[in-house]
């Protein structure tokens, strides 16, 4: 009944006599699916939504919609596999949607207790039927154990919503249904202290007494996005540090990758035109997104995790970014910090992981940190510790190459300000 997904891949650019592929005696691939409408303007498509995604973000579910079809058009398909009550998420979700101007919803009727749903043909079917899909959150491992085979293969209803998204169905998803999206090693747990002392574990978490060691899954996620590793929560949740360590301890594996985005809460990662010279990604929301680049960075050797040039991007609302290169567009309501800078000095901190918890009015620690190197008129370098010892780590921050450069919408105060950078430079050692 499985058919592994590089073999159906070859049998349906290769079988063109017939107008299906038949997986079982009962189900039925399409060979083409016809390109939808929006596929010209916006070609393979994603939202990305961080996690805790307002009801009133009028913005994030507007852009669902149009990149859906437009309201009146767009047929939204809800999976709700990360979800413990997969069926009391999906009416939450039908309402929203229908609320903002969705034809109608449907029920992608997969989850962990229905793994033999993948196969039906009415399955199938239902999900030719939609312009949009739209994952929610929960345990991001949820959706990947729903919707791929024993052996890491993609299922018939993975493969049918691949089709559709090359044919031009935007797949949206908010926390762990962004995550899950990843082509590359999908994180599944762990906290930037831990991963920055322990490393990266595949799998299984190991037994650390006190710790909340970083996990990943090694089949990786579902596999819309490539080339990135993605996180949600990002930096209200302070997983800057997990990032990076899990970017360098995977990044010469198999499904490992240099490159990694974390969506904040409340916030988008809006995706056009994926695998393409044109791929981009526009920030909407309520805070911002960070890019990051390990390419050129380098571990010493070191009793403690050592690493040198990471390169860290953080965009906000109207930022664009062009995945393929990282060549970064800042919105027009944003303007240079060089020369304007508002302040003396640079901000330090002990405590550089600290997100922003209850207090969402606030930078993050790392954000606000980081931020103040643009900001400031006296230096161009500053510097966070962990609060945890044993070890403590050190993050050492600059702005001081060519290419590093803040842009901010000013606001009424510091944490207020809209702010953004590019190519900040970062290094980890233990204090």
């Amino acid at each position: 009944m499985v058919m592994y997904f590089l073999c159906i891949a070859v049998v349906l650019n290769a079988v063109n006599h017939v107008h299906g592929f038949v997986l079982t005696d009962d189900v039925i691939l399409r060979q083409h699916v016809a390109k939808l409408p929006q596929y010209a303007q916006y070609g393979r498509s994603m939202v990305l939504v961080g996690g805790h995604l307002w009801d009133n973000n009028t913005e994030i579910y507007d852009t669902i919609i149009r990149m859906a079809g437009g309201k009146g058009v767009a047929r939204v398909g809800i999976i709700n596999a990360a979800s413990a009550d997969p069926l009391d998420g999906y009416q939450y979700y039908r309402n929203l949607f229908l609320k903002y101007g969705a034809l109608e919803t449907a029920r992608i009727p997969i989850d962990l207790n229905h793994t033999a749903d993948n196969a039906p043909q009415a399955t199938i079917d239902l999900i030719y039927a939609q312009t949009g899909f739209f994952f929610g959150g929960g345990d991001q491992e949820r959706v990947v154990k729903s919707l791929l085979g024993q052996y890491g293969e993609y299922t018939p209803a993975l493969l049918a919503l691949h089709q559709m998204n090359d044919a031009g169905a935007v797949i949206a998803g908010t926390s762990a249904g962004c995550s899950c999206q990843t082509a590359n090693y999908m994180v599944e747990g762990g906290v930037s202290w831990d991963a920055l002392t322990y490393g990266a574990f595949p799998d299984v978490e190991p037994t650390i007494a006190h710790a909340y060691p970083l996990v990943y899954l090694s089949s990786g996620g579902i596999g819309f996005m490539k080339g990135y590793v993605l996180d949600s929560h990002f930096s209200q949740r302070g997983r800057e540090g997990r990032m990076i360590r899990l970017l360098s301890d995977t990044m010469a594996h198999g499904k490992g990758t240099a490159r990694g985005i974390g969506v904040d809460e409340n916030t988008a990662l809006v995706v056009k035109h994926a695998d393409t010279n044109m791929v981009s990604g526009t920030v909407i929301g309520a805070s911002g997104v960070t890019v990051f680049d390990l390419s050129n960075s380098r571990v010493h050797i070191s009793r403690y995790f050592n690493i040198s040039d990471v390169y860290l991007t953080y965009l906000t609302h109207g930022d664009a970014i062009r995945l393929s290169d990282h060549q970064v567009t800042f919105s027009s309501s944003k303007t240079p910090m060089k020369n304007h800078e508002n302040y003396d000095d640079v901000l330090t901190t002990d405590d550089v992981f600290y997100g922003t918890k209850s207090d969402s009015e606030r930078k993050s620690e790392f954000v606000r940190i980081a931020t103040s190197v643009f900001d400031a008129r006296n230096g161009r370098t500053t510097h966070g510790t962990t609060q945890e010892g044993s070890p403590r780590f050190r993050i050492d921050m600059s702005a001081e190459g060519h290419d590093a450069i803040g842009y901010v919408e000013r606001r009424h105060s510091f944490h207020s300000d809209i702010t953004s950078y590019k190519n900040l430079r970062v290094a980890i050692y233990a204090d």
